[in-house]
């Protein structure tokens, strides 16, 4: 009869603790310690999380194209290139101050001199009397063909820009190794005027570095 009543004892001491315990929150520190930490959510995609092409400005300084820095005039914007340009133009500036539809490309290409300078003279129906002006002027130590060209623009399929007359164009060719270099600067005749100075100071900025 002791025996039971004692083990009646000892079963109801338990049930009490349990009890204790479950109104307690025992145990309840180890368990926090041992949950998942929660996981992060990424922040949902806005406009700036998108890599959208853009211009890409410049407001002046120094800028290396194909292995040759230029001192690049303030207020020149350099733009991303079209798909139709992409593999035969390094680099594409607009120059807003002179006027909107100044465009100046440069480029790396192979072929020789004499025959894109001829290639070049091609784009242009010249008015009658007038011909092209081709001078040397020298870049970095080289010496470099400054070419003038006036009239009625044809660019050619390649580049996605139409025929237009009153138009004026002035290509520099810098001879090197393996492959010259080209800078072709185009617009309506009087918006030129407005860049000719400042655009012969960038050529002769020019300096090889590669």
């Amino acid at each position: 009869m002791k025996t039971y009543r004692y083990r009646k004892w000892i079963l109801h001491t338990h049930l009490t603790l349990l009890s204790v315990c479950l109104i307690l929150g025992c145990g309840s520190e180890q368990s926090a310690d041992q949950a998942d930490p929660p996981v992060p959510v990424a922040p949902a995609l806005t406009d700036s999380n998108l890599n959208t092409p853009k211009d890409i400005s410049s407001s002046g300084g120094e800028t290396v194209i194909d292995g040759i820095r230029f001192q690049v005039p303030s207020g020149w914007e350099q733009v991303a290139l079209s798909p139709a340009q992409q593999g035969m133009i390094a680099a594409s500036f607009r120059i807003p101050a002179a006027g909107k539809d100044v465009k100046l490309t440069l480029s790396s290409v192979g072929g020789g001199i004499a025959a894109n300078l001829q290639r070049w003279k091609g784009q242009f129906q010249l008015k009658p009397g007038e011909l092209p002006v081709e001078k040397t002027m020298r870049v970095d130590g080289v010496d470099a063909v400054w070419l003038d060209l006036r009239g009625t623009f044809d660019s050619g399929p390649a580049i996605d820009s139409p025929v237009a007359s009153g138009m004026r164009m002035i290509g520099v060719a810098i001879p090197r190794s393996p492959r010259d270099f080209y800078l072709k600067l185009t617009g309506p005749r009087e918006q030129l005027l407005n860049v000719e100075a400042e655009f012969q100071d960038f050529v002769k900025s020019a300096r090889f570095v590669q």
